[in-house]
């Protein structure tokens, strides 16, 4: 009788077994993005990149930048084509140095700094079109 019963208790493991990953495959696992987190995500980096290029061009946008930038023989429209070709780190540096400029220059400052910044911001720039 022992003999008999080694083959049924094998035979039982296996239809237990081959149950077992179809147990823990029921609940869902915590760890998986659903369609509309993935959308959302999408949607805010889209709209953080606007953004960034809005504060490039509002800076562009000044009288007093395309006067500088025309003193230095720098061509705006080029810059502002160039802006669309912006992502990644290098939007996200020249947008956040258009930011600073654009504030400090809203609020009546206008040191040789951040004349500077103006003009490494349009340069950064005239060399991405030229690169690109």
């Amino acid at each position: 009788m022992k003999t008999r019963m080694l083959p049924l208790l094998f035979l039982a493991s296996l239809v237990i077994l081959s149950f077992a990953p179809t147990f823990g495959q029921a609940a869902e696992p915590d760890h998986i993005v659903s369609g509309p987190e993935i959308q959302a995500r999408i949607d805010q980096k889209i709209h953080s990149e606007a953004d960034d290029r809005q504060a490039i061009r509002d800076l562009l946008s000044r009288s007093d930048v395309k006067r500088v930038a025309g003193q230095a023989g720098l061509d705006l429209r080029r810059a502002d084509a160039a802006i669309g070709t912006l992502s990644g780190p290098e939007l996200t540096r020249i947008a956040s140095q258009a930011r600073d400029a654009n504030s400090q220059l809203a609020g009546g400052k206008t040191i040789t700094m951040t004349w500077t910044m103006v003009i490494i911001v349009v340069v950064a720039l005239v060399v991405l079109i030229a690169v690109l």
